[in-house]
């Protein structure tokens, strides 16, 4: 055999290795799982923004070099390889505490007061916390407050409006006194330390307050574990019906 018999078959070996790395592991599918913080191709842009990333070999040479690129919501990606070209991701969220709002942005925490990101965007189902005075923020570090038992009090409040799944769309502070709103119902907390008995007992009280569509107040400030749960019902002006003629 010829040198340059040897070289054409060498050539045409490493360009068939080559199609078959560029093409024939080309990753077509990607699944998507359990984050709600983000949308699919949220997920998708930041995991696969490497150039060639969208090849299963860089795939894995990346994600063996650097790891697996995070949005800052998101506290863990898992990889699984269902075949050549199908990839799922399963997320894994950072469980967000609350938000405030600060110069058009809303600026996301977790239960630590760790500051996760700031958006312009308003996360469904995060309360927005108001009425208090936040002092200067960096991403990944703790807010900076001017009242450090009234932050602690908010950092209690909003790990337990996660634990029971209660819908809150605001927390207040004001005074140090808390309340917080769940749909058309205000609940007045009061000033505490510590919130467990109050949240325990809400939990179902405003489950049932959602579905019936009822709104008014619930006054807490004196509430002690076993006691009943009161809701005074806004008032609403009947008008009066005109007198008939004789």
């Amino acid at each position: 055999m010829r040198w340059y018999h040897k070289f054409f078959i060498v050539v045409g070996v490493i360009l068939a290795i080559a199609l078959f790395i560029f093409f024939g592991l080309k990753i077509d599918t990607v699944k998507v799982e359990g984050t709600q913080a983000y949308s699919e191709e949220e997920i998708k842009k930041a995991v696969f923004q490497r150039k060639f990333s969208d090849n299963e070999l860089f795939f894995a040479i990346y994600q063996k070099m650097y790891g697996i690129q995070k949005l800052p919501l998101v506290e863990d990606i898992e990889v699984t390889y269902e075949n050549m070209h199908t990839v799922t991701l399963h997320v894994y969220d950072k469980a967000v505490s609350g938000c405030i709002r600060y110069m058009g942005q809303y600026v996301y925490f977790d239960k630590d007061g760790i500051v996760l990101q700031s958006m312009d965007t308003k996360k469904e189902g995060v309360p927005v916390v108001t009425g208090i005075q936040f002092g200067t923020f960096t991403v990944g570090e703790a807010f900076h407050v001017k009242d450090d038992s009234m932050f602690a009090a908010i950092m209690n409040l909003s790990q337990l409006i996660a634990h029971y799944g209660i819908e809150v769309s605001r927390i207040h502070m004001s005074d140090g006194s808390v309340a917080v709103y769940s749909g058309d119902i205000l609940v007045i907390l009061g000033k505490k330390e510590m919130y467990d008995d109050e949240m325990s007992a809400l939990s179902s009280v405003l489950e049932t307050t959602k579905k019936e569509k009822l709104s008014g107040t619930i006054h807490m400030e004196n509430f002690k574990e076993g006691d009943k749960i009161i809701l005074k019902s806004k008032e609403v002006k009947k008008k009066k019906k005109p007198e008939k003629e004789e």
